[in-house]
């Protein structure tokens, strides 16, 4: 499949019109993948034997790295032993607790000439963060994505959740799906990860929860973004 890419402002220049690639993953994989990917290829060694030769060459690299040397992985990647931290004139000598090892690693000239001769590119639309609920805990009820008690707490949890609670148009509603939508006034814990508030009181009916948070950078206007739990919530009036 191709290497799907999408456009987004660029914040490191001062022209708003210019715009830089971003590659947007597809998906990951680890060894085991690939060692099942040199099966399927139809390989006359086993997964066993495969496995085996990877770990021997893992350790392998990790020696040579150890004792100094550059390793050439099969020209995919370069490894590199380095020493960070800050040493104190020329007399200094490594210390344990200011200075540590550690391994730099550069793609092979191999894995990206063939990279950039075999690989297709395709264009997507590009998606916005904005504000990303998960999950709607009613402490009133105890249940989740289900009930809604009103004048109980209620907790959502998530990510890019925070809002400015300043701004009119920001903030956490419980949108009615006959229309209409309530505000959450009084909001205890607002955080990335999670909000905890008052349960406003509600006409008995059936919601959706919103998070409204201005996002964006650059020279572009912050936009307001509408994050929606992906849940419809029941309301029973307080008794």
């Amino acid at each position: 499949m191709p290497i799907q890419y999408a456009l987004f402002e660029n914040n490191l220049t001062a022209d708003p019109d210019d715009y830089a690639a971003t590659v947007q993953i597809s998906g990951s994989a680890d060894g085991d993948d690939l060692v099942q990917d040199i099966v399927d290829q139809g390989s006359t060694v086993g997964r066993p034997d495969i496995l085996a030769v990877t770990a021997a060459l893992k350790l392998a690299c990790q020696r040579r790295v150890e004792q100094g040397q550059r390793v050439n992985y099969f020209g995919m990647m370069d490894f590199f032993p380095r020493i960070k931290g800050v040493f104190t004139g020329a007399t200094d000598s490594f210390d344990p607790a200011r200075h540590r090892v550690d391994v730099g690693a550069n793609p092979g000239g191999e894995l990206r000439e063939a990279v950039q001769v075999a690989a297709t590119v395709e264009k997507v639309e590009a998606v916005k963060p904005a504000p990303n609920p998960i999950e709607y805990r009613d402490v009133g009820s105890d249940t989740t994505n289900d009930t809604i008690t009103a004048g109980n707490i209620g907790q959502l949890s998530g990510s890019r959740l925070k809002f400015d609670p300043a701004a009119s148009d920001e903030g956490l509603y419980f949108v009615a799906t006959g229309g209409g939508d309530y505000k959450v006034s009084t909001v205890q814990k607002n955080k990335p990860s999670q909000l905890v508030f008052l349960v406003p009181a509600l006409v008995d009916g059936t919601y959706h929860l919103e998070v409204r948070a201005r996002m964006g950078s650059g020279t572009s206007a912050r936009e307001l973004r509408i994050g929606r739990l992906d849940a419809t919530l029941s309301a029973f009036p307080p008794s």
